[in-house]
């Protein structure tokens, strides 16, 4: 790989319209963190700067990354390349020189190691906001000498790469301002002065603070803005105080902000929960990140709630959340805080109360942790299905079966863990996260690269497939075959493998059976046992990177995907449909009401999964326009939260408007709806999964 590398004009590169690669082939010798810093360093000294509309932010709309390049940086994955576009590339070469230089980068990043896994992170924008990137360059200039004096040169090396890096987030400042300097208009030079001080330079107020943020959270590549309320709340207090701003201007400062995320389709922003002092976090400012996310689909607002939260919060969340986006999520922060301390993980507890959510609801802390979300995914039901066919016929008595089937669990977490610490020691050594190493603590403080464990925190996600299918599933076999005997192994494994054709009599027997979801502790038992063991065992393996494995139920669009590979199941689903869409009940089967629902999942054992068990749960609007149903809604999230259930989603949307959606989706492009872990327009869902959506259950009151 070197060999050929050496052999590239990255100049030529250049010339073909590949900054990033230009920069990345310089010095192919170098430590993969340079060549990508030099990458980044090209691409933010050429890339074409996003148009400017009179906005109150810059930049606006869209990501400034994908560009029309075949290679590029990703936030997750490092470096990505348009294999095709690369192609394209080659054969409009404009020159015999441009295409061997770009036939000679492909012969190499054929050969360069891409680890999969997806790694969402929240940067420190606090500290940027108070310290400035100046700070930052002043740091990385003392410990590179230091490096120096002291004759370590791959330290030396690790600063000079993050200093490219800075070179080139002042070069793309630089052109912005250049740019806006030109803009038209008033609108224009106010952000143009708030970038004349920021990032580069401290927020004097809360105006600079979140042009600061909106610029951040662009060249980091649009993901998570962690807990905004808590980082931008002393300037927004301050200058409110002093008249320097008013309530309705930092409302449409934040809803651009907003708005911004869902056109980068970017994810996460946790709000409220607890202050640094420990006291409740839910502030003004809170308030107006709530009215802002009113009818967005993005961000995938996470509200942390307390016991001693007052009462305007939970109204304002119920209003935002009756727009019928499913935004925001409710979060109890006491089963939060415990399941973090439970979980040793070595967090402070001055940090504790910094945890907050990357991608869909990842648990991660803000400004210091890099946390694999999602490394993986183990399908529950997937193994399920294995062990079926493998254990059942030979089993005497339901027990041991269950006890096969936990085995075949515990092998599989094993395998998993195992390949995930390969894929992160990987990953250490070939996908540098420059903006994270740059902007994460204490990566710049340990000289040591993000992926590589430099943050002051590391763990792993991974997520958990069919859990609701696996627990019906289970009571199933228990009842029909073992406890009544009224169907034999074989008889049950010929209706699976024929996908029940012929066997409608035996579907509707397991149809029948007690249903997870419905308060019924004969299923609810199995799925607490069941559970706990599974995320257990996973508590008991570190990443390579360090920390513990997190189970969590994260599902967004994909439950559709992982039905697609299991066959027919005995809880009456057809071979290569949907699994359920979170850790609740399965679409359509928790039919005794919303308090028996979260009863039976509130048996999981949640605290134990602190990668978090998404809860999808649909009611309909009336409980929010009625003062007494509304009450009464609160009280039942409320004795949710005490049973220890941790995260809440909730539809508000029509059944007729879903079924008008699916005959007519043309009139309804804008329709949002909250799927496995963040809401999305209803069109761009599957036909398979918009049915999903219809089967759930609309509850009203009890």
């Amino acid at each position: 790989m070197g060999a050929v590398a050496a052999g590239v004009d990255y100049r030529l590169l250049e010339q073909a319209g590949e900054p990033f690669a230009a920069g990345f082939m310089e010095r192919p010798q170098a430590t993969p963190l340079w060549r990508v810093c030099r990458g980044l360093q090209r691409m933010f000294e050429t890339v074409s700067l996003p148009p400017y509309a009179a906005e109150p932010l810059y930049p606006c709309a869209g990501p400034l990354y994908p560009q029309p390049h075949a290679v590029q940086f990703h936030y997750s994955a490092s470096m990505v390349v348009d294999w095709g576009l690369l192609d394209h590339k080659v054969a409009r070469a404009e020159s015999d020189e441009v295409r061997a230089a770009l036939l000679a980068l492909k012969e190499h990043l054929i050969d360069y190691p891409m680890v999969r896994g997806y790694t969402h992170s929240i940067v420190n924008f606090g500290r940027v906001l108070r310290e400035g990137l100046d700070s930052y360059e002043r740091r990385l200039q003392e410990h590179r000498a230091l490096a120096l004096q002291r004759g370590n040169a791959s330290h030396q090396e690790f600063c000079e790469a993050l200093l490219l890096l800075l070179d080139g987030l002042r070069a793309f400042h630089g052109r912005a301002c250049e740019m806006l300097a030109r803009a038209p208009g008033p609108e224009a030079q106010r952000v143009l002065a708030a970038l004349r001080q920021v990032p580069f330079g401290p927020a004097r107020g809360f105006y600079e603070a979140i042009v600061a943020t909106n610029f951040l959270y662009y060249v980091d590549g649009c993901d998570d803005l962690g807990r905004f309320d808590q980082d931008l709340w002393p300037y927004y207090r301050d200058d409110l105080a002093a008249g320097v701003i008013t309530r309705q201007e930092a409302l449409t400062w934040v809803s651009q902000l907003f708005a911004n995320v869902d056109a980068c389709c970017g994810w996460n922003c946790a709000i409220g929960g607890t202050a640094e002092d420990g006291s409740q976090g839910c502030n003004e400012l809170t308030m107006v990140c709530l009215q802002a996310a009113k009818g967005r689909r993005r961000p995938n607002l996470a509200l942390r709630l307390r016991r001693d939260n007052p009462e305007a919060y939970w109204d304002q969340a119920l209003d935002t959340i009756s727009g019928g986006t499913g935004i925001p999520a409710l979060y109890n922060e006491e089963e939060y805080l415990r399941a973090l301390r439970e979980a040793h993980l070595g967090v402070s507890e001055s940090d504790l109360p910094r945890y907050a959510f990357g991608g869909c609801t990842e648990l991660m802390i803000h400004g210091c942790s890099n946390v694999g979300s999602l490394d993986d995914t183990l399908n529950v039901l997937l193994i399920l299905e294995g062990s079926l066919h493998r254990h059942l016929p030979q089993c005497q008595t339901f027990d041991e079966f269950l006890a096969a089937f936990k085995r075949d669990l515990d092998h599989e977490v094993r395998a998993l863990c195992e390949r995930v610490s390969q894929d992160q020691e990987r990953k250490a050594r070939w996908q540098p996260q420059p903006i994270r190493t740059l902007l994460v603590d204490d990566c710049i403080d340990n000289g040591r690269e993000f992926n590589a464990g430099g943050a002051r925190y590391n763990w792993s996600v991974i997520s958990l497939a069919g859990l609701p299918n696996t627990y019906d599933s289970l009571a199933a076999i228990r009842l029909l075959v073992f406890d009544r005997a009224e169907v034999t192994a074989e008889e049950l494994l010929h209706a699976l493998r024929a996908n029940y054709a012929g066997c409608e009599t035996l579907r509707r027997k397991l149809e029948r059976c007690p249903r997870y979801g419905n308060d019924e502790p004969y299923v609810d038992e199995i799925a607490s046992e069941v559970s706990e063991h599974l995320f257990r065992e996973f508590l008991r393996y570190a990443p390579w990177r360090g920390g513990k494995f997190l189970a969590s139920c994260l599902m967004f669009v994909t439950y559709g995907t992982f039905g697609q590979e299991v066959g027919a199941t005995p809880d009456g689903r057809l071979a290569r449909t949907p699994v359920g869409d979170s850790a609740g009940a399965f679409q359509g089967r928790d039919r005794s009401g919303p308090t028996a629902l979260l009863r039976s999942v509130t048996r999981v054992p949640h605290h134990l999964a602190p990668g978090t068990l998404v809860h999808n749960i649909r009611f309909t609007r009336r409980l929010f326009d009625d003062p007494a149903a509304r009450q009464q809604l609160k009280s039942l999230i409320r004795t949710y939260f005490d049973l220890g259930g941790m995260q809440l989603q909730i539809n508000v949307v029509d059944q007729s408007l879903l079924r008008e959606a699916l005959k007519h989706p043309e009139r309804h492009r804008d329709l949002i709806i909250r799927v496995g872990g963040y809401s999305e327009y209803f069109h761009r869902l599957s036909p398979d999964l918009q049915l999903s959506v219809l089967e759930r259950v609309e509850h009203g009151q009890e």
